[in-house]
């Protein structure tokens, strides 16, 4: 379900981050020296909205495939408040692990830089050089889980009982394991580690799923 969503939205984020560096680029041939990353990138959270606008229609295929996965047969769609709340959660994680260490690599590049534009420029290109062809492929799935999992858990329904689920064939880490012992709980309720659903951090691969399915 979430592979070829994947796919869709890493060459959308590669195309807004190529955009986005042709305008930093831009500023950066400007004479005036740059000594803050405000005169390079909007706010961070107009940053954020930009990469989780380009990708929305791929993170709603997300949650929708997570809801039918437990969803009954013929129950339809995400209502439109669990989707948002869905791709919201997913907007969170896409700004915490790709857009926030992002800025900070480019704001230390502009810091050290002092002004040199010139210098700036080209640690600019090295810096979206390794998000392209690194960080996007490797943060985007979790990104993605994320949809999925709120929406396993919108569908699922408050009060259900369900249990945390490791993926046997990917290794779990103790957080999780701990979240699996946890046995059955109530959908809604936070497991040991404090979330509602599955994924627990970058790189999770367990599931939500109801008691005894």
């Amino acid at each position: 379900d979430l592979t070829p969503l994947i796919v869709s939205a890493a060459r959308k984020l590669k195309r807004v981050m190529a955009d986005e560096q042709n305008e930093v680029l831009e500023a950066l041939r400007r004479n005036e020296p740059v000594r803050a990353l405000d005169a390079l990138l909007p706010s961070v959270g107009d940053h954020i909205a930009r990469y989780a606008g380009a990708i929305s229609d791929d993170l709603l295929g997300a949650a929708q495939a997570g809801a039918g996965l437990v969803a009954p047969t013929g129950s339809g769609p995400l209502r439109k408040a669990d989707a948002a709340a869905a791709t919201k959660a997913a907007d969170d994680v896409l700004g915490e692990w790709l857009v926030v260490p992002l800025r900070e690599r480019l704001e230390r590049c502009v810091l050290d830089g002092d002004g040199d534009n010139a210098g700036i420029g080209k640690r600019v290109r090295a810096i979206y050089r390794e998000w392209k062809t690194q960080h996007i492929d490797e943060q985007l799935d979790d990104v993605l889980r994320t949809a999925h999992g709120r929406g396993v858990l919108a569908a699922i329904g408050t009060g259900t009982a369900v249990m945390w689920v490791c993926d046997p064939a990917h290794h779990g880490c103790s957080d999780c394991d701990d979240n699996s012992l946890a046995g059955s709980i109530k959908a809604g309720e936070t497991f040991p580690t404090g979330h509602l659903c599955a994924p627990a951090h970058v790189g999770c691969r367990c599931i939500l799923l109801p008691d005894g399915r």
